[in-house]
């Protein structure tokens, strides 16, 4: 069952503009018993602030019951490969390297202790041990956190819920949040969690789908039933500012391996900024998603289409290259 809700970042309840999402919801068939007889997902953007949203979406204890029974993941179990660490960690510095690193260099921070939201199968947290950090977190799915525990070896990051249960860690440098937020339907209980546990100057980087910029369709096949939110630089400025966090760094190229997400960091200062400050106008969103979206689109994919594969496909070819050229010189 799903129900109206209000703007989920600025709390505006009447003035909504329609979304249009000419792709199919290829999720919704996976969320059944959330959405009934529904074929698709609805989307809005705030007539006050701008921000894009699944509205009407199903409630915050539905879906957190979705997730905690697992029920997310099940249609996409992992490799056989994975049920070692060497396969699971090759795939993982794929992934997370360059998004680790670049939490790292832009918040100056070398080792500390970080703290990740959602951390799936915890390949993100094994680089940052790796690199001298102590690490923790919180992920629902218990197959996924049972995974990072006897697979990969983590002990500090624990199955369950960002919420007020966040408690006793102790204080966190660095919030890592990898494709998390666009999960979360109660994003300012979210955020006032994670506030208690980072110390004062503390960084919190998110990295997360977006349609703003965009090189290919995937940024409106993001707008489905397993997303609440659809994110812009702005309004993630908007949502840290609501928290005391001011904006640092954000960028829409950050990573080459998957496009149409955007990179963001911001420092916890424990003082409120203006969030108005970030709003954005709702007939310009509109107008860009429905019409200039598209159009980019169409001129972008000959290069971008697919384009994780392609980049992936040359790394393949690298590593054949090196392999050989290791061999003829007769090193390991």
């Amino acid at each position: 069952m799903v129900t109206e809700v209000a703007c989920p970042l600025c709390g505006e309840s009447s003035r909504f503009l329609e979304i249009r999402n000419p792709y199919r919801d290829g999720h919704i068939a996976d969320y059944r018993s959330l959405y009934g007889s529904r074929t698709k997902s609805d989307w809005k953007a705030c007539g006050t602030c701008g921000f894009v949203h699944q509205n009407p979406r199903p409630s915050i204890e539905a879906l957190n019951a979705y997730y905690a029974a697992g029920d997310y993941h099940a249609s996409t179990p992992p490799p056989l490969s994975w049920s070692e660490p060497g396969p699971y960690m090759k795939f993982a510095r794929w992934y997370y390297s360059d998004k680790v690193e670049f939490a790292i260099a832009q918040t100056g921070l070398r080792t500390g202790r970080v703290f990740e939201m959602g951390f799936g199968y915890g390949g993100a947290l094994k680089l940052f041990e790796e690199r001298g950090w102590q690490v923790s977190g919180r992920e629902p799915d218990g197959q996924l956190a049972a995974f990072a525990h006897d697979t990969l070896g983590l002990r500090g990051p624990e199955r369950g819920f960002v919420d007020d249960s966040v408690t006793g860690l102790p204080p966190v440098d660095l919030i890592f949040s990898n494709h998390a937020f666009e999960h979360v339907a109660d994003l300012h209980g979210v955020m006032a969690a994670l506030r208690t546990i980072i110390k004062p100057g503390g960084y919190i980087f998110t990295t997360v789908p977006t349609y703003a910029a965009n090189r290919s369709n995937m940024s409106l096949r993001w707008m489905n039933s397993a997303h609440y939110s659809l994110f812009t630089r702005r309004s993630l400025d908007q949502l840290v500012a609501r928290h005391g966090f001011e904006p640092v760094v954000s960028t829409y190229r950050g990573w080459r391996k998957e496009i149409d997400d955007v990179w963001h960091v911001a420092r916890y200062t424990g003082k409120q900024l203006d969030p108005t400050a970030s709003y954005e106008d709702p007939a310009a969103v509109a107008r860009f998603i429905n019409w200039v979206n598209p159009v980019r689109s169409l001129l972008f994919a000959p290069v971008f289409s697919n384009y994780h594969r392609k980049v992936q496909r040359v790394m393949y070819v690298k590593e054949g290259v090196e392999l050989v050229a290791r061999r003829l010189l007769g090193r390991r």
